[in-house]
């Protein structure tokens, strides 16, 4: 059993408050899988994890919004959170009233601030951004972030620590995970085993992924991630090596990542457009959050998945 298991990491992006976030997501993934091997109890072979990196920034976003609009931010702010877990959590019917307070300009008894909702979502993408970057001044919010990945990532390699490792990381949590399996790659963190290394990294898929904005950030990440079972002397797993990164048209945060030059299209090695969300309310910018469980991503993430397993139980 050893020999197959495979580890999958998910990794989130913004308005994410609950640490279950991808347990609907990780039941889908595990149920396709089951149906892409051919093999009922195949998916006890499958190590996941969740990366849980929102209490890093969600005290100095909740502390914003009550300086800010006093009184109003643990209202509004909360519903348009509770709404994003449930759609992240599998629910379609909260992409309605997620989709209809974003219609909304004015709050009775809220004169200081319209667009309660954009206002909201600029808070949560805006604002982690922000608190994200490393500065001259300081790097406190970037490194606690990546500690939660690497507990998250040594959580996996405790239980197989030389495993080919799959992540799956969407909104701002795809930067985040570019940004640390780079440093890794660059010997600017330090791992016990080649999972948390990196060194086994085979998958990575970007969701809904803004990644293409820090393109024009100076430094190195002008450079893309290169994925290491690319080269690894295994061949099957170097056949299992990609970048799929999943977008949608209506998600105005999501972009194309090939052609941005010739690294990034050596690098990558697929941009997917796909449609995810419900009817209607999909084809608008609420699509952004409707990744996580749609089939148009899971389903061929989970077939990837698969052809690595069944490659290495024929030896293939």
């Amino acid at each position: 059993m050893g020999d197959d298991r495979i580890a999958v990491l998910f990794v989130h992006g913004v308005g994410i408050r609950e640490p279950d976030y991808a347990r609907t997501a990780i039941a889908q993934l595990r149920k396709q899988f089951r149906v892409a091997t051919g093999h009922p109890d195949a998916d006890r072979d499958l190590v996941i994890e969740s990366a849980y990196w929102a209490p890093a920034v969600v005290e100095r976003e909740d502390r914003l919004g009550r300086r800010a609009v006093p009184g109003f931010a643990s209202g509004w702010f909360s519903t348009m959170n509770r709404l994003t877990q449930k759609v992240a959590t599998g629910s379609t019917a909260a992409l309605v009233p997620l989709a209809v307070s974003g219609l909304v300009r004015h709050v009775p008894g809220i004169p200081r601030m319209h667009w309660p909702t954009l206002r909201w979502a600029v808070t949560n993408f805006v604002g982690d951004v922000v608190a994200y970057q490393v500065s001259p001044h300081t790097r406190e919010v970037y490194d606690a972030v990546h500690e939660r990945v690497r507990e998250a990532l040594d959580r996996l390699a405790d239980r197989a620590p030389d495993a080919p490792l799959f992540v799956v990381a969407h909104s701002l949590g795809s930067v985040i995970a570019a940004d640390h399996f780079y440093d890794l790659s660059k010997g600017r963190r330090t791992a016990g085993t080649a999972l948390s290394g990196g060194q086994t990294l085979t998958g990575f898929y970007t969701l809904g992924s803004p990644i293409a904005l820090w393109t024009q950030r100076d430094g190195d990440f002008a450079r893309p991630l290169r994925i290491p079972a690319r080269t690894s002397p295994d061949p099957v797993l170097a056949a299992a090596a990609e970048w799929i990164n999943f977008y949608d048209a209506d998600d105005v945060l999501s972009f194309p990542l090939k052609g941005l030059s010739q690294e990034w299209d050596e690098a990558v090695d697929e941009d997917r457009s796909v449609s995810v969300g419900a009817p209607i309310i999909g084809m608008s910018p609420v699509s952004h959050v409707a990744y996580w469980n749609d089939a148009a991503v899971i389903r061929p993430i989970a077939n990837s998945i698969a052809w690595l397993w069944n490659a290495r139980r024929s030896g293939t």
